[in-house]
């Protein structure tokens, strides 16, 4: 029987990220296993959005490699969609000459027309917001714009999930709503996420980044009681 472990679903290996003299990612990485939810937290400017884009394909790495499902890859953000990786952005960026249907269509997989109106329903109605499906996007509150972005990720029923700052903007209970669909998501999981509360009661493991470098990664017990991680947060201790 072999001992080798399974291959991880997307691995980043000692990425780094150069722009001029400015170091975003120093020597980062990180292994997202298929089915679990792994949280990337840190500061402001702590590399976690340039981490996010080097996956999409929208930064390419100074040093380092990326491998989806054992094997060397090099991310196209128009490759993204057929490769089964959805990503919401850290706003809304929905199209105001569309419904809120049409909107969760345009992030269906190809070859699935038919289809199609079907699951965008069924991911709006899992989202909340199937009442709103033939309105215009821009006459919605925030809270339910950002359910929007959210069923429309879930529509084309992602083998990764990228979350991008999903809570940003939403009130207790809409935080508490969201980490339930986390949980329930049913596939793998990239949360960046400055709610510390949402991190730590949905990820299996957490990485944590400060000016670019990985100073802790692991399970969320482990990350709340280390000293490193509270001082890039806090400062270090008159």
């Amino acid at each position: 029987m072999s001992t080798e472990s399974p291959a991880h679903e997307l691995a980043l290996d000692h990425i780094t990220v150069r722009f001029g003299g400015l170091t975003a990612l120093d020597d980062v990485s990180l292994r997202v296993p298929a089915g679990r939810i792994v949280g990337v937290i840190g500061p402001n400017g702590a590399g976690k959005t340039t981490l996010f884009n080097v996956i999409c394909g929208f930064v390419t790495p100074t040093a380092g490699e990326l491998t989806l499902d054992g094997r060397a890859w090099r991310p196209r953000p128009h490759h993204l969609n057929r490769l089964g990786i959805a990503r919401t952005l850290q706003g809304v960026g929905q199209f105001s000459g569309l419904t809120v249907l049409e909107n969760v269509q345009v992030g269906i997989r190809g070859g699935r027309e038919r289809q199609s109106g079907k699951d965008a329903l069924a991911a709006l109605e899992r989202c909340g917001v199937a009442e709103y499906a033939f309105a215009p996007p821009g006459a919605l509150p925030y809270a339910i714009r950002k359910r929007v972005e959210l069923a429309r990720a879930l529509a084309s029923r992602p083998r990764i999930l990228m979350l991008d700052e999903p809570a940003g903007g939403l009130d207790a209970d809409e935080i508490q709503w969201l980490a339930g669909l986390i949980r329930d998501a049913g596939t793998t999981v990239l949360l960046v996420e400055h709610h510390m509360d949402l991190v730590m009661s949905v990820c299996d493991e957490i990485l944590v980044l400060d000016f670019g470098k990985p100073i802790a990664l692991g399970p969320p017990a482990e990350i709340s009681a280390n000293e490193k991680v509270t001082e890039a947060y806090l400062g270090a201790a008159a």
